[in-house]
Parts: C-alpha cells; structure tokens; sequence
C-alpha cells in the first residue's frame, strides 16, 4: 500500500472514532438532561466524568487527526 493510501485510511479511522465519541457525548448529556431530577449525587458525579474524559477524548483526536492531515499535505 502507498504511503498516501496509508495516511488517508488513519485519517479515516480518527474521523469515525471522532464521530463515535461526539455522538456518546450528545447521548450522555442528553441523558443528564432528561433525568437530571432523578439522579443523585454520586450518578452525577461519574456522568460529570465520564463527559470530561470524553472531551478530552475529543480534544486527542483532534490533536491526531490535524498532525495526520498535515503529514498528508507534506505527501
């Protein structure tokens, strides 16, 4: 496989894990939202988590995919 075949299919795979993990976080908050009433503190606490470990999920990918779409212009 060329090296540019190469750096398009790795582009690709942050591109879907970047989607994958933006929508669990639309679905995480929207599930804050609708039962914010019902839950308790320590519930609050874990999904409060579980949405700052997925923005800097976001922010990696990011990251990766910018330093991928730049070693594909240098190709």
């Amino acid at each position: 496989m060329a090296q540019i075949d190469k750096q398009k299919e790795i582009i690709g795979i942050y591109k879907t894990g970047f989607f994958f993990v933006l929508g669990a976080l639309f679905a995480l908050l929207a599930y804050i939202f609708q039962n914010f009433d019902k839950l308790n503190n320590n519930k609050m606490i874990l999904l409060e988590i579980l949405v700052l470990i997925g923005v800097s999920i976001v922010i990696f990918i990011v990251k990766k995919l910018k330093e991928n779409l730049d070693k594909l212009e240098e190709l």
